[in-house]
C-alpha cells in the first residue's frame, strides 16, 4: 500500500517517520488540553453544590411546612385566626392591659376567633379539622413575683361563642408577660399567635368606721353616695362596716364598691334589716363579706349589676338573693334559713365570671335555688353546699347545667 506526504503528495517508504521530499513531520499532531489545577476543580464543585441547595431550599420553601407569627392575628389560607378579649369576634387583642389592685387574684379569658377572610362568617369548624394540636404558655416573666398562668386552649361553655379559650389567672402583681398559642397543623405548618398582657396597678381606697360615719344606714347611704366625687376612675374602694344593726338597707348605684362585715367581742354581726341593692353600672364585682341579713318578706340582697355573697346568712325573706338584669351572681360559704326562696336567678345577661356555689347551707326555705334565666350555658357548680328540709331543692326552669355531684341533700 502506498503513502503519500500529506504536505507535499511525494511517495513515501512504508514506516517513513518524515517526507524525505520535504523534510516535513508526517505524525497527525495532536492538542493537548490544559491542565485545569485541583483548587479550581473544588470550588466548580462546590458553586454546583451551592446551586443545588439554594434550589433545594426554594423546593422546600415553596412546598414545605410554614411558620406563620404574628401579634392579635395571622392570616392563613382562607382564614383569619385572632386572638380577643372580649366577645368581639372581628378584634383582635394585640395589647391587653388590665388594671389590678394589689394581692387580688383575677380571671380573664383569651378567647380564639376563626373567620372567613371572603365572607366573615365563623369557619372555626373547618380551620380546627386542620389542627393536630394547640398549646398556650406564657413567656418573659422570670422575675415577675406573681407569674401569670394560663389553661390549656378548651371550649368553654361559658363563652359558647368562641370555639376555643385559655383562662388567664393573674393577681395585681403580675407585671407584663407575653402569652403564646401554638398550632401545629396536619400538614406541618405551625402558627403562633402572641398578646402582651400587661397588669397596670389600681388605687385602692379604704373607709373604716373610726374615721367615717357608717353607724346606720342613713350614715352609711350618705357615705356611698358621696364616694363617686372622691375616688379616681378605676379605683377600688372598701368600706369596712362596724358590728351594728342597719335598721334599713343600701343601694349601690353610682359607683363599684364593697361591703366588708365584721363581729365583735360578744359575737355581734355586721346586721343589714333592710333591701341592699347592687345595681352600680359597671362591670366589676360588688363584694359582699360577712355579713346577716335578717328580714320580714321582700327581697334582702338583689342586683342588676355583677355581685358576690360570701360567709353571709339570710333568714326570714321572701326573696333571699335575686339576680336580674343582667346580672350574674354567686354565693359561696353562705346559709339560707326560712326563706321563701334562697337563691333566685332571673338574668338575660351574656357573661358568666364564676361557676361555684359551694360550701352553702339550703335549710327549712321553700325553693333552695330557683333558676329561671341563667346568662350562658356554663354549669352551677355546688360543690361542699347541703340542702335540708327544703320544701323543693331546686326547681330549674330554664334547664340550666348543673353539678350536683358533690352537694348533699338530706
Amino acid at each position: 500500500m502506498a503513502y503519500k506526504c500529506p504536505h507535499c503528495g511525494a511517495d513515501l517508504p512504508e514506516n517513513a517517520a518524515f517526507c524525505p521530499h520535504c523534510a516535513r513531520d508526517i505524525h497527525p499532531r495532536r492538542e493537548t488540553k490544559k491542565p485545569v489545577p485541583l483548587l479550581k476543580k473544588l470550588l466548580l464543585g462546590l458553586m454546583a453544590l451551592a446551586v443545588l441547595a439554594a434550589v433545594g431550599t426554594g423546593l422546600w420553601l415553596a412546598f414545605g411546612p410554614q411558620a406563620y407569627d404574628g401579634y392579635g392575628e395571622v392570616r392563613y389560607k382562607d382564614w383569619q385566626i385572632l386572638l380577643a378579649l372580649n366577645a368581639d369576634s372581628y378584634a383582635p387583642a394585640p395589647e391587653v392591659t388590665i388594671p389590678g389592685e394589689p394581692e387580688v387574684q383575677y380571671r380573664v379569658p383569651s378567647r380564639l376567633f376563626i373567620n372567613d377572610i371572603h365572607t366573615g362568617e365563623d369557619a372555626s369548624e373547618a380551620f380546627l379539622a386542620e389542627v393536630e394540636a394547640v398549646t398556650a404558655a406564657f413567656t418573659g416573666q422570670e422575675d415577675s413575683p406573681s407569674p401569670f398562668l394560663c389553661s390549656e386552649p378548651a371550649y368553654n361553655p361559658g363563652a359558647p361563642e368562641c370555639p376555643l379559650l385559655s383562662l388567664i389567672d393573674f393577681t395585681g402583681e403580675s407585671g407584663t408577660a407575653e402569652l403564646v398559642w401554638t398550632f401545629q397543623m396536619k400538614n406541618g405548618d405551625t402558627l403562633t399567635l402572641r398578646q402582651t398582657y400587661e397588669v397596670t396597678p389600681i388605687p385602692v381606697y379604704d373607709y373604716y368606721p373610726e374615721e367615717h360615719p357608717m353607724d346606720t344606714a342613713e350614715e352609711l347611704q350618705a357615705l356611698i353616695d358621696s364616694i363617686s366625687g372622691q375616688v379616681e376612675d378605676l379605683a377600688v374602694v372598701n368600706l369596712h362596716l362596724p358590728p351594728v344593726t342597719y335598721e334599713g338597707g343600701v343601694t349601690i348605684q353610682d359607683w363599684n364598691l364593697n361591703l366588708y362585715g365584721s363581729t365583735d367581742n360578744a359575737g355581734n354581726r355586721t346586721t343589714f334589716t333592710g333591701p341592699v341593692r347592687a345595681l352600680a353600672p359597671y362591670s366589676n364585682i360588688t363584694y359582699f363579706y360577712d355579713m346577716d341579713f335578717v328580714g320580714d318578706g321582700g327581697t334582702g340582697l338583689s342586683g342588676s349589676a355583677p355581685f358576690r355573697a360570701t360567709n353571709c346568712t339570710f333568714t326570714g325573706w321572701d326573696t333571699a338573693v335575686l339576680a336580674y338584669g343582667t346580672s350574674w351572681a354567686n354565693v359561696i360559704g353562705c346559709t339560707f334559713r326560712n326563706n321563701g326562696i334562697g337563691f333566685h336567678f332571673d338574668s338575660d345577661g351574656e357573661y358568666a365570671n364564676h361557676s361555684m356555689y359551694n360550701d352553702n347551707l339550703f335549710e327549712g326555705n321553700e325553693v333552695a335555688v330557683q333558676l329561671d334565666s341563667v346568662p350562658t350555658d356554663v354549669a352551677l357548680n355546688f360543690q361542699g353546699s347541703a340542702f335540708r328540709d327544703n320544701g323543693q331543692d331546686i326547681v330549674n326552669s330554664c334547664d340550666q347545667p348543673l353539678d350536683t355531684s358533690q352537694a348533699i341533700f338530706e
